[in-house]
This record gives C-alpha cells, structure tokens and sequence, in this order.
C-alpha cells in the first residue's frame, strides 16, 4: 500500500475526489495519509479531519526563505513515508 500525501492551500475539491476516488475502492494501491496545508485556514484541512486524515500546516511566510520552508516541507514529506505526493492545484 503506498502512502499518499495531499498538498493544498484552499477548498481541496480535486482532495475531496481523491477521498471519494479512495473510499468507492477506485486507489486499491494507495491510501490518502496525510494533507499539508501552506494556509492555516484551508477548508480541505476540514474535509481531511472528517475523513480521518492526517494534517499539517506549514506555512511559507513563517519561514526565513524559500530555501528553508522547501527543506521544512521536505522533511515532512519524508516523515510521512510519502510514495505519492499529489499537488491540489485548484485548492486555492
């Protein structure tokens, strides 16, 4: 089973077709195990929690550069075990 990680920043419609895609048994290889939000207030971060998905909040402008929220964003990839990283590119 791999893990699938689920970036977003907004509404996360193309996530919410990712949980109904994996709950009718259409990703029989993959479980959605993780959505990172650059934008505290996402509404997909709400649609992740009622679905019993994983969360977190990395926020760009908390971070000193580009250069150090890209190794942060990195490193939870990696502790997440991600096999798929999916980028919401509607979620804004």
């Amino acid at each position: 089973m791999k893990n699938i990680v689920v970036l977003v920043s907004g509404g996360g419609t193309n996530l919410q077709a990712l949980i109904d895609a994996q709950k009718n048994g259409q990703i029989p290889n993959g479980r959605i195990t993780c959505v990172i939000s650059s934008n505290p207030d996402a509404y997909a971060l709400t649609r992740a929690k009622e679905n019993g998905i994983g969360t977190r909040v990395i926020v760009p402008k908390e971070f000193e550069s580009r250069e150090v929220y890209s190794k942060v964003l990195l490193e939870a990839l990696f502790q997440e075990y991600a096999d798929l990283i999916v980028l919401d590119p509607l979620s804004s």
